[in-house]
């Protein structure tokens, strides 16, 4: 016996023995296999990658519905239009697109395929299709994105010198409540001391021209010297000037921090006095930062303490850039604390106009009350925007959605023909771990495959295959 004429084995994917096959060494055409078997699916040119194989290593639980009434080979010869042209015969030259597209779902030559596939009733329970109605949109979108928790900048005071100076002493620390006017931190500068003295200098030539401006003045009111003199002038002059360069000395003082009641006892400071100065809280809050030290010299640029008020937080947020168009100022939010369990609800009150080049995202934000201080600045927590429901948009089960290249799909049920399917495009507002929000692509009430559409996938490609000649 030749190696033609020798008996051929031919395994399933499980690697159990099938069929066997012998080849005529005398004869031009190949013997007829077996329906839906390997060797018929291999007669398509297509090879392994057909429905069968892909029923049986890929979708386990639809798969193994359907051999549970059908064999491999019958459920393809059922539903694949590939597998399907051994079923009556194949012509001598191993069969053409023409011949296969003629036995496919009772299709004819002459009538065009418009795109649907047919699923019998039967077919279906054997494949486990489950079929149920599309749902308009009428919960909010619970839209959750990443934060953390801030202080709000507006209530921060930085607690800085206005001059070089050494440090005498601190009084505050940090995590210390202070209120308006507690003394912070005391200081001695030589700056300091100047600044006084040229106070003190420009406040003695502001009275001392003022006396002479005012005898200038009776001795014009009496007649004694014509009310343009000159010397009337001239001392009305100097009058003004010194009283501009007194109120200079003095908003000197005002910017280096020194209160008005202070200014007013310069006159009584002697000595080294004048050099010193204590800086006070400008406000109420909570000392958030230290970094001064006795003995130390800082000057303007230096930051000793910061005081923020925590009665209130903000939080920010980190939106993607896809789900900008769902959220604007004004929306509710909830506020989440993983690690406390707190949730604290508020509103959006802000959505920054540029997306963060880094991490194409846009920053959101909003406040909260914190009276006790229960909440810290820096907290990781989970933001729950509540994005009302857009007009139009569908809710759908995500297992029914199929995707190809990038592009989800659905198959939807014609309401005239029960066991016919509709593979339809659809575009998404936003996907979550059991459920897709749906922006176009379908209408409420439309039936459309929940469990199956795996399968129903591969059939439409089987068919569309056939149809062109090519494979997707």
């Amino acid at each position: 016996m030749s190696d033609l004429t020798k008996p051929m084995t031919i395994m399933n994917a499980d690697h159990t023995e099938t069929h066997t096959v012998h080849h005529d060494e005398h004869s031009n055409s190949r013997p007829a296999a077996a329906a839906g078997s390997p060797a018929s699916h291999a007669a398509t040119g297509r090879g392994w990658s057909q429905p069968w194989i892909w029923l049986v290593g890929g979708t386990a639980v639809a798969a193994a519905a359907a051999l549970a009434t059908y064999g491999p080979a019958d459920l393809l010869q059922r539903l694949s239009p590939s597998a399907a042209h051994h079923a009556g015969g194949e012509p001598a030259d191993g069969g053409s697109k023409a011949w296969i597209k003629s036995r496919v779902a009772g299709t004819t030559l002459n009538s065009p395929w418009d795109g649907l596939i047919d699923v019998s009733n039967e077919q279906q329970k054997a494949i486990g299709v489950r079929i149920d109605s599309v749902a308009a949109q009428t919960e909010p979108l619970k839209l959750e994105v990443q934060g953390k928790t801030d202080y709000n900048p507006d209530t921060l005071l930085k607690i800085r010198p206005r001059f070089d100076a050494l440090v005498m002493a601190v009084h505050a620390t940090t995590g210390q409540q202070v209120k308006k006017g507690d003394p912070l931190v005391d200081l001695y500068s030589v700056r300091l001391a100047e600044a006084k003295l040229e106070y003190e200098s420009k406040q003695s030539q502001a009275d001392h021209d003022r006396q002479i401006a005012g005898h200038q003045r009776e001795l014009s009111a009496k007649g004694v010297i014509p009310d343009a003199s000159r010397a009337l002038l001239d001392a009305v002059n100097l009058e003004r000037r010194s009283e501009l360069e007194f109120k200079l000395a003095r908003d000197e003082l005002e910017v280096f921090g020194v209160s008005a009641e202070e200014i007013a006892r310069v006159k009584d400071e002697a000595g080294t006095e004048k050099a010193k100065m204590t800086l006070r809280a400008p406000g109420d809050g909570t000392v958030i930062s230290r970094d001064v030290a006795i003995g130390n010299i800082y000057d303007d640029k230096d930051t000793l303490l910061i005081i923020a008020s925590i009665e209130e937080l903000w939080v920010w947020g980190s939106l993607s850039e896809r789900d900008l168009g769902s959220v604007q100022a004004g929306l509710p939010w909830e506020v989440h604390f993983p690690f406390t369990g707190d949730v604290v609800t508020g509103t959006v009150d802000y959505v920054a106009n540029q997306v963060d080049p880094q991490t194409r995202a846009v920053r959101i934000r909003g406040s909260i009350p914190n009276a006790d201080g229960r909440f810290k600045s820096d907290q990781l927590v989970r933001v729950f925007v509540l994005c009302p429901p857009r007009p139009g948009a569908t809710v759908i089960p995500r297992r029914s959605m199929v995707t190809e290249a990038g592009k989800p799909f659905v198959f939807v049920q014609r309401p005239d023909a029960p066991e016919r399917f509709e593979r339809r495009p659809i575009e998404l507002l936003h996907e979550f771990s059991d459920r897709v929000i749906v922006a176009k692509g379908l209408e409420p009430g439309e039936k459309l495959v929940t469990i199956g559409s795996l399968v129903l996938s591969q059939v439409y490609e089987d068919r569309l295959a056939v149809e062109t000649g090519e494979s997707r």
